[in-house]
């Protein structure tokens, strides 16, 4: 039929025709070697009907304008140098094109580098546990090196503290608490922070605003979610947009330049300060666990449904709730500040250790300052920078700082016998 009817039409129904006899013969050809029926995918099976199309003279194919007998005898050369390549492996369109000295069709050129393509995964599967886990998956701890040089030093000098002289905070985010040990061994819990793009935007003073502070901006947000006053504000000191900013109170003699960038150096290891945020939201709870009142006694001594009550609210004569009385209600956030020592700095990444735990969610602002009143005392040891870290060009300073270890091992108890001489 594919001889008698001259029409293009057919061809698409003569390849398919020509495709299943094809995988007939070559399943037969291997059952009748005696071996096992080899599989061929559709596409072998396609680029086989081509091949053997190649010089049949049919409407549509590459070989195509030529007379019947000439067809005739090309299908039947074509056909028996496919079953004798059945037996022993697939011959590709292009090979197939380039012994017979023919130029090979765009169709077959697709088809054969369909045979070639792999792809990345070996399965699917493979693929889809890839995405599936890829939030599981932890980074590859970075190298962090130990020394670090400075090229260039900001235009800020040193200056002597005296009494009243208050430096500037820092602004960061909470990361995550973990565990640190110190040369002794003893294992100190510590709270993350890093301090990201941390800039001065503004600078605040008696004569235009009343009072002196700086205006620090942390983080990164879209300048899309800025608004114009915000987007001008970061023109101005030459800095991106940034997610929070907030004000520290300083002295005149502490004032940084605008557009300057502070890092964790500005605090010293072993430092005691202050810091600040909002505590994590509780809900509705009761007044046990919100303010901690120990509540009421057990059945045994008298007491009947008021375990967990808070007791008396008041005085009979002023016969009224006063404002502010701790009671039941909504607990967080709540502004809270703690005291915290830093126990290591890394400048690398910029990420200060704290001891013990902080307020907030973690991903969190906190802001961090210097400790004050009877906390302060705590570092009349430590020479503070004044008015921030300025490095000097050409010395090496050390990435990663600690606290210095105590003099006196935390693990050398007395030793007291074991029986008292008046026992």
């Amino acid at each position: 039929r594919a001889h008698t009817h001259q029409n293009t039409s057919s061809a698409p129904f003569t390849l398919a025709l020509l495709a299943m006899f094809v995988v007939a013969r070559r399943r037969c050809a291997g059952l009748a070697t005696g071996g096992a029926a080899q599989r061929y995918t559709p596409t072998l099976c396609l680029a086989s009907a081509i091949d053997s199309l190649a010089g049949s003279g049919l409407p549509g194919c590459s070989g195509g304008g030529g007379s019947s007998s000439s067809s005739s005898s090309s299908s039947s050369s074509s056909s028996s140098s496919s079953s004798s390549s059945g037996r022993n492996a697939p011959a590709t369109a292009a090979t197939t094109l380039a012994v017979n000295n023919k130029q090979p069709s765009s169709m077959q050129l697709h088809l054969h580098a369909a045979q070639q393509r792999r792809s990345f995964y070996a399965s699917k599967w493979q693929k889809r546990l890839g995405h599936l886990l890829e939030g599981r998956r932890r980074p590859a701890p970075p190298e962090i090196k130990e020394k670090e040089v400075f090229d260039s030093s900001p235009d800020i000098l040193p200056v002597k503290p005296v009494l009243g002289s208050k430096r500037t905070g820092l602004l960061a985010y909470k990361i995550g608490c973990m565990g640190l040990w110190d040369e002794w061994g003893e294992k100190h819990m510590v709270t993350v922070c890093q301090v990201d793009r941390l800039h001065v935007l503004r600078k605040l003073t008696i004569q235009r605003d009343g009072y002196e502070a700086l205006q620090l901006g942390l983080g990164y947000r879209s300048a899309h979610r800025q608004s114009r006053p915000e987007l001008g504000l970061y023109i101005k000191a030459g800095v991106g947009p940034k997610h929070h900013i907030s004000e520290f109170r300083i002295s005149s003699d502490c004032m940084l330049p605008v557009g300057h960038q502070l890092s964790v150096r500005h605090f010293v290891p072993g430092q005691w300060c202050f810091v600040s945020g909002m505590t994590k939201t509780r809900g509705y709870h009761g007044p046990m666990k919100r303010w901690g009142f120990s509540g009421g006694g057990s059945d045994v001594r008298g007491h009947r449904q008021s375990h967990r009550a808070h007791g008396s609210m008041g005085q009979r004569g002023a016969a009224k709730i006063w404002k502010g009385k701790k009671s039941h209600g909504h607990m967080g956030p709540d502004p809270r500040c703690v005291n915290a020592q830093v126990f290591r700095i890394e400048a690398e990444r910029n990420l200060i250790f704290l001891k013990g735990s902080l307020p907030g969610f973690k991903g969190g602002i906190i802001k961090i300052h210097d400790a004050r009143g009877s906390t302060a005392l705590k570092n009349k040891h430590i020479r503070l920078p004044y008015p921030t870290f300025i490095p000097e060009v050409g010395v090496e300073y050390p990435v990663t700082i600690e606290k210095p270890p105590p003099e006196r091992d935390p693990f050398l108890y007395p030793e007291q016998p074991l029986y008292q001489p008046n026992d």
